[in-house]
């Protein structure tokens, strides 16, 4: 794995396995409701309970401008949309899931409610004080720079705003060998404890910060996440061969060794922009 494109560029939750997962089950594009995506486009722990729990933790409302930062395959975005009745902005880097998200969304008709844009979440396209709520869901590992983006998303909120995250933090300290098997393996950029996590959101103007430890629950639902990847692989190995499917298992494995080996956990941070 080169870069965080190439990453998820060969990622089994992907439009082409999504749409081959449906088609298994017998539905068509005639008959689709958002509903009948959640089994497939959730890339993140804990599926459509903890986005769910996530919009509540933010306090989404119907009629919301919301933004959805590191947006994936869009799966957050058009649930949120659906249940919450608001509008939803998803931005991502990868200049394939963006149009990939786009596409399932249209298909099963939330495109007049969710839109997706291909961007940085560094430096984020859209005006100030244009999005009254923003989420991410373990994303941010991937960002190096928490400065630029805590920043971005501060100004890109209107003031009462509230920004809601899932990430993974620090329990123990990386060895360099452990970082760099991390950053290969599932493209990991930065992790912090949590309280200098809490920090770089402070510094960014959010107040108050409000962090609530999952490291137990993902330490538990982890593994079937494994098992649900190797259970892919006739599909992923169709679609980018048997060694890719063989090197991201791997780097998956590597990733669970270090969590149960108490090095990593997991965190949801609720910051609010002051009025």
């Amino acid at each position: 794995m080169n870069t965080i494109i190439d990453y998820y560029d060969e990622h089994p939750i992907n439009e082409t396995q999504i749409r081959a997962a449906l088609a298994r089950e017998g539905k068509t594009a005639a008959r689709l409701a958002p509903e009948d995506l959640y089994a497939h486009d959730q890339d993140h722990y804990g599926g459509i309970d903890a986005t769910r729990r996530l919009a509540s933790a933010c306090g989404i409302r119907a009629g919301d401008r919301v933004l959805d930062v590191c947006s994936g395959m869009g799966g957050p975005a058009r649930l949120i949309a659906h249940e919450w009745d608001c509008q939803v902005t998803g931005i991502d880097l990868n200049p394939n899931r963006t149009p990939s998200a786009a596409r399932l969304t249209a298909l099963v008709g939330l495109d007049a409610r969710v839109r997706f844009v291909r961007g940085d979440a560094t430096r984020l396209p859209f005006a100030p004080a244009a999005f009254d709520r923003a989420i991410a869901q373990e994303a941010f590992l991937h960002i190096a720079d928490k400065g630029a983006l805590f920043a971005q998303c501060f100004a890109a909120l209107k003031p009462g705003g509230c920004l809601a995250f899932t990430d993974w933090i620090a329990l123990d300290a990386l060895e360099p060998d452990e970082r760099r098997d991390l950053a290969e393996g599932i493209g990991l950029r930065a992790v912090h404890p949590k309280d200098e996590y809490r920090g770089h959101v402070t510094a960014a103007g959010f107040a108050p910060v409000e962090v609530e430890d999952l490291s137990s629950h993902w330490r538990e639902i982890l593994g079937a996440r494994l098992e649900m990847y190797r259970a892919m692989d006739t599909d992923t190995v169709t679609q980018f061969g048997a060694a890719r499917h063989a090197t991201f298992i791997a780097g998956y494995e590597v990733f669970i060794e270090r969590i149960e080996g108490g090095k990593l956990g997991g965190a949801r941070f609720t910051a609010t922009k002051p009025n």
